[in-house]
């Protein structure tokens, strides 16, 4: 029922066309927006490819092909059709917010910048300008007034993916977890092919207590998360701890030995996989792991150094080492805990 609501809100919608240009077409370019949104790919190349015979001089159909483009990873192509688009429309705010996003992809951070300046001047209530001003905006610590524009976004269009997405972020971020469940699950009913939306969903539904769920929301994640735009190194990290708190300690090793692979440079997985050896009995391992994450640096915060001190000195214990034993219990009593600066 709840997805009957959202497709009838959407064709009730008014859609944004040059009238002449495009009149008559509105439903194809709206079933066209939404597989586009959904990354639904082969199905809005279908339904373009005839539109743009019957509608040649549409601009819609250019942007469309355009967006189209570059979530197929043609950058060159796609930014010569958005180009044209603007000179065919040089007055459509959306033109320039779905320019601007490509750019911000590409990481033409300042490109994207100046472009979502243009968007959000076209039309201050285009919802795609605005998410996309409010992320770039909270990419240059302006977090207050970016999430402002997030929300404006998502208030006229609660279905825009890019500010759910930003929202839910922000709220992980803010410990708002419920908040953020809500916007990843608006996400993920859009786009079920986005496996960082249902990695934060789980982290998420995890915190509130919904264990089920989570496990859930990680497996959903892990069949579709492939090479690609919106592949997520962490995943594996994130189940694995997940599945070590389950005791489902051989599951988890898997995942976090993976984890090690992408991420080898993160402090985290290597600490994760230390404990989990320890857990299994695997003492020689457990040690490797510990040791190689005293090495890394964690800037975040994430791991501290007490906390490697710590399950150090559990190893070594283990393995009768009381040398190293007693060096890391030392380490640790000498060790204090970083204050958090609060906002």
């Amino acid at each position: 029922m709840k997805a009957i609501l959202v497709l009838v809100t959407a064709l009730w919608a008014p859609w944004p066309t040059s009238a002449g240009q495009c009149a008559g077409a509105e439903q194809q370019l709206q079933s066209i927006s939404s597989a586009l949104a959904s990354e639904v790919l082969d199905k809005a190349e279908q339904i373009l490819d005839s539109l743009e015979q019957s509608y040649p001089n549409c601009p819609e159909t250019l942007l469309d092909r355009a967006r189209l483009l570059a979530l197929k990873g043609n950058a060159t192509a796609a930014e010569d059709a958005f180009v044209r688009h603007q000179e065919l429309a040089p007055d459509a705010s959306r033109g320039y917010a779905y320019f601007g996003r490509f750019l911000l992809e590409q990481r033409q951070y300042a490109r994207a910048d100046s472009t979502s300046l243009v968007a959000l001047e076209k039309n201050p209530s285009e919802p795609a300008a605005l998410a996309l001003r409010g992320e770039i905006l909270v990419m240059k610590g302006q977090v207050k007034e970016g999430t402002s524009l997030l929300q404006q976004a998502w208030q006229i269009d609660p279905d825009n993916v890019d500010a759910n997405f930003q929202l839910g972020t922000l709220y992980d971020m803010e410990n708002r977890h419920a908040d953020a469940v809500k916007h990843f699950e608006r996400v993920v009913a859009i786009d079920a092919g986005d496996p960082r939306a249902w990695d934060y969903l789980a982290l998420n539904i995890e915190i509130v207590g919904e264990v089920d769920r989570a496990g859930e929301a990680y497996r959903k994640a892990e069949a579709v998360n492939q090479r690609g735009r919106h592949f997520d190194a962490f995943l594996d990290y994130n189940y694995g701890r997940f599945l070590m708190k389950d005791n489902q300690l051989k599951e988890a090793k898997e995942h976090l030995d993976r984890a090690v692979e992408l991420t080898p440079n993160v402090r985290a997985v290597w600490y994760e996989r230390a404990k989990v050896n320890l857990s299994m009995k695997n003492y020689e391992d457990a040690r490797a792991d510990g040791e190689r994450a005293a090495t890394l640096r964690d800037t975040r915060g994430v791991i501290l150094d007490l906390q490697i001190y710590a399950l150090l000195e559990q190893i070594y214990g283990r393995l009768g080492n009381k040398e190293l034993a007693s060096k890391y219990a030392a380490l640790s009593r000498r060790t204090s805990v970083p204050i958090k600066e609060t906002r």
